[in-house]
């Protein structure tokens, strides 16, 4: 009750300077409209609008940076702090703020909700998540993933699910077990019924997307590089003929499956009364890679990891013949509208290494809250050898 009487009643304050900024809106409403055509004050509508919002952001971030500054600044003696204070990291709204904001500017001012929501992509003003693994620090050395070895596709990462912000709730109760998530594979067997999307949402303790598909970006940053030899000499130091590369997996949670105690797979239990997460990953069934039954094993199946890239999911490949680690960072967007066929997307291909399948933003367009979205890396031939030492998944969503 405390933690809601607290929310309500910043609320109110930040309500009261929307409804001052409503009265300031009407006035400017009244003042264009003779002036300007009606598109002509739509536009200036939206970016008072933006304005607005930036100011609601600027609300969250101001004191900090200011109170910042004044434990900085030098005593009236002259002699300065021993210090100097640590800068503000960017800010990242949560989804409560977003919900804050919409409030301001549907209730306060007034703006149809459509246009919030337009504003808002604008902006970018989205929920997020980030989950990353450095192996340098982890298992003090690199990733390597050889291609003439029977694991020359392994799991490099896998994504918080869609509209979840830590694996953790408010009360720090485990959704999903954290040591085994990032990086066990899921269980090579088929989806047989998904979750409603009432199930995630109930796990929550804060607002979830209203979108039945609500990403609107994924951000993909991996630091890697290949064995730094080999290869067609013209293709050296370019995209082209690089046998290292990384795609995209996705993966679902089976409503039909629970975990019991005897279950090891998700490292979880410590004794036979412990409690299963709601989100184990042995209820992980993947999308992608696609299944295919194993070769002389009636009833039993594997991932299908063809020989070469899949250009629908390929998320770049390693310049070929170059071993210095490099940092690549690969943004797929649900605006990405670029046909695979085009000039623009064989450009992409060259200049960045990047399938041209992931260049009309499908797969970001497609995702549902609860999926989640992992990493692969590939490679192919003797002496091609996959070097990585870190990766990072970002995703944003529309609240």
């Amino acid at each position: 009750m405390q933690r809601a009487s607290s929310f309500t009643a910043t609320t109110c304050c930040r309500m009261n300077k929307a409804i001052y900024t409503s009265d300031l809106l009407q006035l400017f409403i009244r003042c264009v409209r003779p002036a300007y055509s009606p598109q002509t004050a739509l536009y200036m509508l939206l970016y008072l609008a933006i304005f607005i919002l930036s100011f609601t952001i600027m609300t969250n971030i101001l004191p900090r940076s200011v109170f910042n500054s004044i434990r900085g600044m030098p005593p009236q003696g002259g002699a300065r702090p021993p210090a100097p204070a640590k800068k503000d990291a960017s800010f990242s709204p949560t989804p409560i703020d977003i919900v804050v904001a919409r409030i301001m500017l549907t209730r306060g001012v007034k703006l149809p909700p459509d246009v919030v929501d337009m504003i808002f992509d604008h902006a970018e003003y989205w929920a997020h998540s980030s989950n990353e693994f450095n192996f340098k620090a982890e298992i003090q050395d690199q990733l390597r993933v050889v291609g003439n070895s029977p694991d020359n596709n392994k799991l490099v990462l896998r994504a918080y699910p869609v509209g979840l912000t830590e694996l953790t709730d408010e009360d720090d109760k485990e959704l999903a077990e954290v040591l085994a998530w990032d990086r066990n594979e899921a269980k090579p067997v088929p989806l047989d019924k998904e979750h409603e999307p009432d199930y995630f949402k109930k796990l929550l303790k804060y607002p979830t997307p209203k979108l039945i598909r609500p990403v609107r970006k994924v951000v993909f940053s991996i630091r890697s590089a290949d064995q730094g030899w080999g290869g067609e000499r013209g293709n050296r130091g370019t995209y082209q003929g690089s046998w290292t590369w990384f795609e995209a997996g996705l993966e679902r949670f089976d409503a039909d499956v629970t975990c019991d105690p005897q279950c090891t797979y998700d490292v979880r239990y410590k004794s036979a009364s412990s409690k299963a997460s709601p989100l184990p990953v042995c209820g992980l069934r993947a999308i992608h890679p696609k299944l295919e039954p194993v070769p002389n094993q009636r009833g039993k199946l594997q991932f299908k990891h063809p020989l070469s890239h899949n250009p629908d999911l390929e998320i770049y490949r390693n310049k070929t013949a170059t071993r210095e680690q490099r940092d690549t960072v690969v943004t797929w967007s649900y605006l990405d509208d670029i046909r695979s066929d085009s000039d623009a997307a064989e450009q992409i291909d060259m200049n960045e290494g990047r399938g041209r399948g992931t260049l009309d933003g499908s797969f970001v367009r497609d995702l549902k809250l609860g999926d989640v979205i992992t990493i692969w890396a590939k490679s192919r031939f003797n002496g091609w050898v996959n070097h990585i030492e870190s990766a990072q998944i970002d995703v944003y969503w529309a609240v």
